[in-house]
């Protein structure tokens, strides 16, 4: 074009910036030496300026059914905006343009037509004038109906039905209904893909329904017919011998069935006392020990019948742990100036006791098996408190605790004890004691009751005995034994064991041989330590004497014929 610009420049110049050119224009730069009133030769070259850069990563960001949502980098430099714009296809020769300010990156195009594709062209707005226009193509949605939908786990009074997610759907409405006419739907959103259908009556169809919504448009219904159970199939389902950490679950048998699954946890009262847990078990099972349950909680309890892949109809019952017990009957049974002897009650379920004493400073584990303690070691003239907790697994249970003043130091204490009493032999009906020898007294007096009460005996035995047998004890018993030092009359502390006689040995292997119509030959095991057997018979009906007949040891050889 015939616009001249022209700028000066002093000699020593090199370069210069020529500014407010326009985009993609050719130009014709001429530079002049200038001498004291002399131009000098010039010199001329043709350039062309760059286009203004345009918009770069145009791109869909979200396709609607009937909207595009726009995205885009702005490039670089001073922008005074953007104009966006797409033909309609529904009305040739005409434009969609919106002019957009320059802080802008995005833009919803709506009001467009279902499942349509629309290109869309966007140029930068520079002071200098527009970019090239940058163009792509986008589609809308189109209204699918949910593709898939499957109804499954049927019971007695729920199924849960499954779809696949339709893209773009921002929820779903999944309706049931019966033959008589009742109907219920419920509105999801566009996460779900899957629901519990509860409330349902026993062996009745329905017809199962799920369409997509498009923010306030309905989309296709998809359809299926489902059917519950007929009627539960489990009658029972019952907890039984229920301990702090242990109960037996039971339910009657399913004919039919290939199995079930047993789930428990705590009710929402007892929450976070313990986790939900569930297993598989297989058909032929109708009873499963819970172990390893938490004491003193609430559980529920779910059995659901396995049908192959199909899972039937459930039930579900309640029980609640037992609370970690008190240890009873804890109490002091006797004590000198250096010990206390404590006894106490068993607990059902535990494992062992914890024995605490000296302020807490002390303590031992005792076998469950164990019910009495002698502390030993303990000062003269001082206040003890003794502490017992049961023990469930690796749980104590709670304190009970009592007090005991050691006595004053007595002449009988000065007798020096007996040491390492031993219960070297246990037999039926008797125990034999080992002690070591005491020096310096005259005899030993070794006493012995019942554990849980009864009359004392007692004997005195001299003092070179280190061993005794106590006899004619009850079989199947637990005794309290005591062994103490005797000088002259003054008895010295004793030393207290216990022991447990053995239960009477039973007879095996008896057998009827040869029986004819008037007599039958019986064998039977030899019973180690029997001095013979006593055997007795007579007619079940009871109407006739009873016959007794005692047999040598020796006879249990022979086959020993009873006429009958």
């Amino acid at each position: 074009d015939d616009t001249h610009a022209r700028t000066d420049l002093k000699g020593d110049e090199r370069t210069s910036l020529v500014t407010e050119l326009t985009p993609k224009t050719e130009y014709s730069l001429t530079v002049y030496a200038i001498y004291p009133g002399l131009i000098g030769d010039s010199a001329t070259l043709i350039t062309q300026t760059p286009p203004v850069p345009p918009v770069s990563n145009f791109r869909v960001m979200e396709e609607g059914l009937f909207s595009l949502r726009l995205a885009w980098t702005p490039p670089l430099g001073k922008l005074e905006g953007y104009k966006i714009f797409i033909p309609r296809s529904d009305r040739p020769g005409l434009t969609y343009e919106q002019v957009l300010r320059g802080d802008t990156s995005s833009h919803v195009i709506d009001s467009l037509e279902e499942d349509k594709k629309y290109t869309v062209s966007i140029f930068a707005i520079y002071p200098q004038g527009p970019s090239q226009p940058v163009s792509i193509v986008g589609k809308t949605l189109k209204l699918v109906p949910v593709q898939q939908l499957l109804v499954q786990n049927a019971t007695t009074d729920t199924v849960q039905a499954r779809w696949g997610s339709v893209k773009g759907a921002t929820g779903y409405r999944l309706t049931w209904s019966s033959s008589d006419g009742h109907r219920e739907n419920v509105n999801l959103g566009e996460t779900f893909n899957f629901y519990m259908i509860q409330g349902l009556h026993p062996g009745t169809e329905y017809a199962i329904t799920i369409n997509p919504i498009f923010v306030d448009i309905e989309g296709p219904v998809t359809s299926t017919p489902a059917k519950t159970l007929e009627s539960s199939a489990v009658q029972t389902l019952k907890a039984s011998a229920v301990s702090t950490n242990s109960a037996m679950v039971s339910w009657n048998s399913v004919p039919g069935a290939t199995g079930y699954r047993l789930a428990w946890g705590p009710t929402p009262e007892f929450m976070g006392r313990d986790r939900p847990r569930q297993l598989a078990l297989n058909g032929s099972t109708t009873e499963h020990l819970l172990k390893n349950v938490v004491h003193d909680t609430e559980y529920v309890l779910s059995l659901y019948v396995l049908f192959g892949s199909l899972v039937g109809p459930g039930v579900s019952a309640t029980f609640r742990t037992s609370p970690l017990g008190y240890v009873s009957n804890f109490q002091v049974t006797s004590y000198t100036s250096s010990s206390i002897d404590v006894e106490w009650s068993p607990v059902v379920g535990s494992t062992e006791y914890k024995l605490t004493w000296n302020i807490g400073t002390v303590s031992q584990y005792l076998d469950r098996s164990v019910l009495f303690h002698r502390i030993q070691g303990l000062n003269p003239e001082t206040v003890y408190i003794v502490s017992i907790h049961a023990v469930y697994g690796n749980t104590e249970g709670p304190e009970i605790s009592l007090s005991q003043l050691t006595a004053s130091v007595t002449e009988s204490e000065l007798i020096q004890a007996v040491k390492e009493v031993k219960v070297v032999d246990v037999g039926v009906n008797s125990f034999i004691l080992t002690w070591r020898r005491t020096p310096g007294v005259t005899g030993y007096k070794i006493s012995w009751s019942p554990f849980h009460g009864g009359d004392e005996k007692s004997q005195l035995v001299s003092s070179s005995t280190t061993s005794f047998t106590i006899p004619k004890l009850q079989e199947s018993s637990a005794y309290k034994i005591q062994v103490a030092s005797m000088v002259g009359g003054r008895e010295g502390s004793p030393f207290l064991v216990t022991a447990r006689t053995l239960d009477l040995p039973k007879v095996n292997g008896f057998a009827a041989l040869d029986t004819t119509d008037s007599s039958t030959s019986l064998n039977w095991i030899s019973v180690a330590g029997a001095s013979g057997y006593l055997l007795s018979w007579r007619h079940i009906s009871g109407q006739r004497s009873k016959h007794t007949h005692y047999l040598q040891r020796i006879q249990f050889k022979m086959l020993k014929q009873i006429q009958l």
